[in-house]
């Protein structure tokens, strides 16, 4: 008797693999929703501070970095993708955002008109941006897990209905803020 593999193994891993991805897609974009003025100021602090980017005019390379963070929040994946391809490969398990801003930095602010001059190899300058938005993501992931406890102690809400998004919604507005837009 002869045994045909229909594929369904590999058809199931694909599609447990694209959920995941998915899933941490959708939570990334949660994050930079919830954070992304905390990111501005931070990312912007830190690049100052540890001269990586020389200025006259801190102001407008701030504005140049809310506008590279929000381009990254609204660009579409196969044109985030396209953008970060060029140091994909900086680093093992890099953190898309992190190289997202490092190319924009690299590619798009070192022509800013405001910009003096731009120090560092890639890597440090990826280390920098990596550092403050981890730190960032570590206090939002242990803001949320907090949420989640809370909404799993009520009895009376089921993961998945409409009633446990709008509670989750509701205790993540109020413990995080509003999200931007």
């Amino acid at each position: 008797m002869r045994i045909f593999d229909s594929g369904r193994v590999q058809d199931k891993l694909i599609n447990r693999l694209e959920r995941q991805e998915k899933q941490q897609a959708f939570q990334q974009d949660r994050f930079f929703r919830f954070k992304l003025p905390e990111i501005h100021n931070k990312l912007s602090q830190a690049l100052l501070m540890n001269k990586i980017i020389e200025t006259d005019n801190p102001g407008a390379v701030s504005n140049a970095l809310l506008k590279g963070l929000k381009k990254a929040l609204k660009t579409p994946e196969f044109d985030f993708k396209y953008f970060i391809a060029p140091i994909r490969s900086l680093t093992p398990r890099a953190n898309p955002l992190s190289l997202y801003m490092t190319q924009y930095i690299m590619e798009v602010l070192i022509d800013d008109p405001d910009v003096i001059d731009i120090y560092g190899t890639d890597l440090e300058i990826y280390q920098a941006i990596n550092k403050v938005i981890s730190k960032i993501n570590i206090q939002f992931e242990r803001a949320e897990d907090e949420v989640m406890t809370q909404l799993s102690r009520n009895k009376s809400l089921v993961p998945g209905t409409r009633e446990y998004e709008i509670a989750l919604e509701q205790l993540m507005n109020k413990r995080l803020g509003e999200p931007q837009k």
